[in-house]
């Protein structure tokens, strides 16, 4: 029992000696940069057009993926294109495989309780994603939709997101 606690003690000792110093500024650490980003939304001809962004990004892919789904559940700036999720929607995560598919965790209460939207704003807000990622991350060829960390057949009950999704420019306005 004594050999126990020098041998933890020491282990303790050791951890302290080993701290490193933070950095008092962690976007330059993590060489975060502001850069435009390629959102889309539902516009009023019904199909995705593109918004321009300026947002501040990590340099690493695997860290900017994230926050360039959050920017795209945001509302959009113009009154001309529509929201692609409910206001509670949240992105768990998102990330990219070596093989070029993408995943996208979403949550919130109602994408988790059921989401009673249409078929075309469902159609939109899966293609929203599809088109926002592979624009941004030329990596990502196809990408998969989680609904809280778990495959899921739908969004609201209509487009099958039971597989990854290759961007559909068709749905995109010219």
């Amino acid at each position: 029992m004594r050999r126990a606690v020098v041998l933890l003690a020491l282990a303790l000792a050791a951890c302290k000696t080993k701290q490193t110093q933070l950095s008092s500024n962690l976007a330059a650490e993590n060489k975060v940069t502001v850069r435009p980003v390629t959102l889309y939304y539902q516009g009023l001809d019904m199909l995705l057009g593109i918004e321009q962004r300026n947002v501040a990004l990590p340099e690493n892919p695997a860290a900017a993926m994230p926050v360039v789904v959050r920017e795209l559940v945001k509302p959009p700036a113009s009154p001309a294109r529509a929201r692609s999720f409910p206001a509670d929607t949240v992105v768990r995560a998102a990330y990219l495989l070596p093989d070029g598919t993408a995943f996208v965790d979403l949550g919130g209460a109602t994408l988790t309780q059921g989401w009673g939207t249409g078929s075309h704003e469902e159609l939109m807000a899966v293609y929203a994603v599809v088109q926002t990622v592979t624009a941004n991350f030329p990596e990502a060829r196809r990408v998969r939709i989680l609904i809280n960390g778990e495959p899921a057949e739908t969004l609201a009950g209509h487009i099958n997101i039971s597989r990854s999704l290759a961007p559909a420019p068709s749905l995109v306005a010219r």
